[in-house]
């Protein structure tokens, strides 16, 4: 049978009964559970025990007078034969002291559980961070509309023949319309004043992401145009044709969007007065294809915003297309024309009939009624 050793038990020792009637001092438990000192300072095992009540729960006395543990009961002790003066107390009472290495096993456990724990948190951390940038990307993604150019119908490149040859038509009397609508504009005798012009007041003002240049490069494209970055509103792609110069526009930042008429000269013919929702109704007007074009960035368009009288493309080709998209914006929006300015628009005019003009641009014909915007109305919306 296995012999276990309850720790800090003396290996030998006085073991004579107690000489008085005192109790022992339950205390006094040096050498383990039950051990006691008798009135001469000997350490005494729980088996000498004195009195009738046991030293630990569970302790009976024998036949011989000592006191016997349940597992000494059980057979499961024999202190006899293990040679040693002591006797196992239960289990539940035992108390190893942990060795070096033990402790040290224990605290690279601790180490490990501390690491693992922290890697866990940063883990989620990161996982949880992860989620929300997606759930924002897509939630701005969604904000943004996605361009649908793959179906629009592109100025001139209209695929149904029926209005194609209407078009045609209608640009073929475009000249003879455009010089009985010049003699109805009125003309003003005052001089031209920009001294209170304020340019920021004239800019359009942007709302969104697909401002109204950004709808204008998407409508007129004639090829796809996609997105090089949607949350930064960045366009890529697309072709527009630059008819001032005759040539192709094929980038994006290359392109410029601006009112046919210049802001300054809409604010001289009458825009003066203009409360600030109809000037932004002027530079964002995307119902006539005339108002607002696209021009080759930096290409020396028109470099002082000045009017037919001081400034023509330098291709008299166009001039005839030039000239009738110009009046069409001044009967639009109801703006005068100076003397000078009459004249040289029936000048340039008098060019669509020559073989080498180009005619009115079939981009900006306009084949449908088209009301002209009324003022009033604008700003009765403003207020």
């Amino acid at each position: 049978m296995q012999t276990q050793l309850v720790l800090g038990i003396p290996l030998g020792g006085n073991k004579g009964i107690m000489a008085t009637n005192e109790l022992p001092t339950r205390g006094n438990q040096r050498g383990g559970p039950g051990w006691w000192m008798d009135p001469e300072g000997a350490w005494r095992s729980p088996e000498d025990w004195p009195e009738d009540t046991p030293p630990l729960e569970g302790w009976v006395r024998t036949d011989e007078g000592r006191w016997q543990s349940p597992l000494a009961q059980a057979g499961q002790l024999d202190t006899e034969k293990a040679g040693v003066d002591s006797v196992e107390a239960p289990l539940r009472t035992v108390s190893v002291a942990p060795t070096e290495s033990t402790r040290r096993s224990r605290q690279a456990q601790a180490d490990r559980k501390a690491i693992l724990t922290v890697a866990g948190v940063v883990a989620t951390t990161l996982a949880l961070l992860v989620v929300a940038l997606v759930l924002i990307t897509q939630a701005g993604a969604e904000d943004i509309p996605e361009p649908e150019v793959e179906g629009a119908v592109i100025f001139a490149a209209e695929t149904d023949d029926v209005r194609q040859q209407r078009r045609v038509e209608v640009a073929a009397e475009a000249p003879t319309v455009a010089r009985a609508q010049l003699a109805q504009l009125t003309v003003r005798s005052s001089q031209d004043d920009l001294s209170s012009f304020d340019v920021v007041r004239w800019t359009a003002e942007r709302t969104d992401c697909v401002d109204v240049s950004e709808q204008v490069l998407l409508e007129r494209s004639q090829q796809p145009v996609r997105w090089a970055d949607q949350l930064e509103c960045v366009l890529d792609g697309g072709r527009w044709s630059d008819r001032y110069l005759n040539s192709t526009i094929d980038r994006v930042f290359e392109a410029d969007v601006s009112p046919h008429v210049p802001a300054a000269i809409a604010y001289i013919s009458g825009g003066a007065d203009w409360s600030q929702s109809t000037r932004q109704a002027y530079l964002t007007d995307t119902d006539h294809p005339a108002t607002l074009v696209i021009t080759a960035a930096d290409s020396g368009h028109n470099p002082r915003n000045q009017d037919p009288s001081l400034w023509r493309p330098s291709q008299q080709s166009i001039w005839c297309a030039y000239a009738i998209d110009w009046v069409a914006v001044k009967v639009r929006w109801g703006l005068n024309v100076t003397t000078s300015e009459r004249v040289a628009l029936n000048e340039m005019l008098d060019t669509c009939g020559s073989p080498e003009s180009s005619g009115a641009d079939l981009a900006t014909t306009v084949i449908d009624p088209l009301a002209a915007p009324t003022i009033e109305l604008v700003e009765e919306l403003a207020e």
